[in-house]
């Protein structure tokens, strides 16, 4: 463990107020960093006088560059990054899917949308069911042709149904996010 100082590049205290101002709740962007809910928590927490994770530590900030890059920071209501909300597509008013709803006969060819708004892929089939399952997106292509496709955990990924009954998803990962991963294999 690395003793927590005022000198660290890491500020358990400091990220814990910039994930509060991109207005994410612990589970999803613990997703996004690939940790655990429980491992954001503890990180988060540490006092000044206290150890914590450095690989912990390295992922949240490495997770918050790249989403403050893209996303508007609600205190400020500053988007710092490249990437543009679409103010066409009101997430707001659509009708998050209950758990018994993540299945593939409701999922399957949804459109995901990524951190700037934008159509990033869809969803190709799942692994399972339920918040454990992992989804398959196809992402990049050309009406369907080409399609790279990658799996993503089914917490990273928040599935609504809008006014039409159309269902789709939101999520904090970017096309570029989607294209880094290893292309996902049948096994």
């Amino acid at each position: 463990m690395t003793q927590y100082s005022s000198d660290s590049p890491y500020q358990p205290k400091g990220d814990h107020n910039r994930r509060l101002s991109l207005g994410l709740d612990p589970d999803q962007f613990a997703a996004e960093a690939g940790i655990t809910t429980d491992e954001l928590r503890d990180y988060e927490r540490t006092s000044p006088d206290h150890d914590y994770d450095p690989s912990i530590a390295l992922r949240v900030t490495l997770a918050l560059d790249r989403l403050e890059r893209t996303m508007p920071n609600l205190q400020n209501g500053r988007n710092d990054g490249a990437g543009l909300t679409n103010p066409t597509l009101d997430h707001s008013r659509h009708h998050k899917l209950m758990e018994h709803e993540l299945v593939p006969e409701t999922l399957e060819g949804a459109t995901i949308y990524g951190a700037d708004n934008q159509e990033i892929g869809k969803v190709s089939h799942l692994h399972g069911s339920g918040p454990s399952a992992q989804v398959i997106v196809d992402v990049g292509g050309f009406l369907g042709l080409g399609a790279k496709p990658v799996a993503v955990s089914m917490v990273s990924l928040d599935f609504m149904r809008d006014e039409a009954g159309h269902v789709h998803a939101v999520t904090l990962w970017t096309r570029k996010d989607l294209e880094d991963m290893p292309e996902h294999r049948h096994h």
